[in-house]
Formats: C-alpha cells, sequence, structure tokens
C-alpha cells in the first residue's frame, strides 16, 4: 500500500491508496513519512513523530525540514545543517 503524507491547515493529513486514513498535529509546516512512520515539523522548530497517528516522540530544536527513510529522521536546521534521528536519538550531525 502507498502511504502519503501533506500538511493542510497546520494539521497532518495521512493518505492509503488516494483515501485519508487520518488526521493528527497541529501547528505543522512540513511532513514526511517511509509508509510506517510519519514525522512532522512544528511551527517552533521541533520534530515530532507518530506511528499508527498516535504521537511517539518530540525532539529537536531549529528544525525547518524533515525526511524519513527505513526509520532514520533527517532533519534540516535553521542554520543549514542536518541531524539525524534513530529512535529518538541523535546520531550524526552534519
Amino acid at each position: 500500500m502507498a502511504t502519503t503524507v501533506r500538511v493542510c491547515n497546520g494539521h497532518v493529513e495521512e493518505w492509503t491508496n488516494g483515501a485519508r486514513k487520518r488526521i493528527f498535529g497541529s501547528n505543522i509546516v512540513a511532513a514526511a513519512t517511509d509508509g510506517a512512520l510519519v514525522a512532522g515539523v512544528t511551527a517552533s522548530g521541533h520534530v515530532e513523530e507518530w506511528v499508527n497517528g498516535a504521537r511517539k516522540r518530540v525532539y529537536s530544536a531549529n528544525a525547518v525540514g524533515v525526511q524519513v527513510s527505513g526509520g532514520v529522521v533527517a532533519v534540516q536546521l535553521r542554520n543549514g545543517r542536518t541531524e539525524e534521528w534513530v529512535n529518538g536519538a541523535r546520531k550524526r550531525i552534519y
């Protein structure tokens, strides 16, 4: 099944096979998914993770963008650097 996300009015909309499955989050400016994990950046610059619509964890600061691949969350920061997070722990920054 193909799962995609989009940000609409500050909320994350999760779509599966063209049908909207659920809406969650608030004050979200960017979001990404790998099919299982959804990560979103809030207006205050924090990263939130959701699994099956339930918030799992919140971390980082000064985030502007996010990408998710295989459970690894890559967070783009305001200063141009990138942080990689796995299971809520920062693995590296470059």
